[in-house]
């Protein structure tokens, strides 16, 4: 299911998962591995706060997936190749499916702890299942948690996710603003779109809440967005979008970046994307370089 993105804490998830399978001497990462690794989140993301909500107790949970679990007889390298299970791939692609029914364009703890639910086979659904934990209260406390609503006008930030890049000059409120408003500006969020609730979004980049409420006091400032008290922070009617953002130049490298990843990963040279870009641009603007007058 293409389009969706980890986030940061469910890459942190996944790298922990093999870190457990390895420690268990197991030379696969399965549902049990990846549950060993949320309940080891101490940041308090999504999925630990629904697993608390059910007054789980996460060390319990913990010990009860051990005893399941045969120990392997060789030491194990936490290397980054180790297979998932048929079982385990299938929670991630539950879990994208869960994003997907929910309208996130991207995979969070809480979507992964759904996964681990609905796979209701594993180890890990089996034990959830002990300790009071079911998917249908398991959906509705995220829902409580993410404040969403069932109506999809209200869901976030419908077809994009803020990504930010450590190695980057901007500020991580500055990195945010830039991309809600290159959002607006291209028509990727809409009037009307919900931006996610300030914590939420603060969980999932796993960054201070009020750098999340700096940035979107900065977009409301500059009337790109409005605030509806309870009800969240949207995009405005009418946004104030200068055109001008449209064509800085920081702005279509981040809309080109994804392409060059692609093009990367297909194997492509820097002189066959050159050529392959400059052959887009004459299709557009024609022989010239320059786009021909109206």
């Amino acid at each position: 299911m293409p389009g969706f993105s980890f986030t940061d804490r469910v890459r942190w998830v996944l790298q922990a998962a093999r870190e457990e399978a390895a420690r268990l001497r197991n030379g696969f990462v399965g549902t049990e591995h990846l549950l060993l690794a949320l309940v080891r989140d101490k940041k308090g993301g999504v999925a630990a706060r629904v697993l608390l909500s059910f007054q789980a107790d996460l060390q319990g949970i913990r010990r009860a997936i051990e005893s399941r679990i045969k120990q392997g007889e060789s030491a194990i390298a936490e290397r980054q190749d180790l297979p998932y299970t048929s079982r385990a791939k299938k929670v991630l692609e539950l879990a994208m499916n869960e994003a997907n029914e929910l309208n996130h364009r991207y995979v969070g703890t809480e979507h992964l702890l759904l996964g681990l639910l609905r796979e209701d086979k594993g180890i890990a659904a089996q034990v959830l299942t002990e300790a009071g934990v079911t998917i249908e209260r398991a959906r509705a406390e995220t829902l409580r948690i993410l404040g969403d609503h069932a109506s999809a006008a209200e869901r976030p930030m419908s077809g994009f996710a803020v990504r930010i890049d450590d190695s980057a000059d901007r500020s991580i409120h500055e990195q945010i603003v830039a991309q809600v408003q290159e959002a607006v500006a291209t028509g990727t969020l809409r009037p009307g779109d919900r931006l996610p609730p300030v914590r939420h979004l603060a969980d999932q980049l796993d960054i201070a809440p009020g750098t999340v409420a700096r940035a979107y006091s900065e977009l409301e400032r500059r009337g790109i967005v409005v605030t509806d008290g309870a009800r969240g922070t949207r995009v405005a009617d009418r946004p104030r979008t200068p055109v001008a953002a449209r064509n800085r130049p920081e702005n279509l490298v981040g809309l080109l970046r994804p392409v060059v990843v692609a093009a990367f990963h297909l194997g492509a040279t820097a002189e066959e994307l050159k050529c392959a870009l400059e052959e887009a641009m004459r299709g557009i603007f024609g022989d010239s370089s320059e786009p021909s007058a109206a």
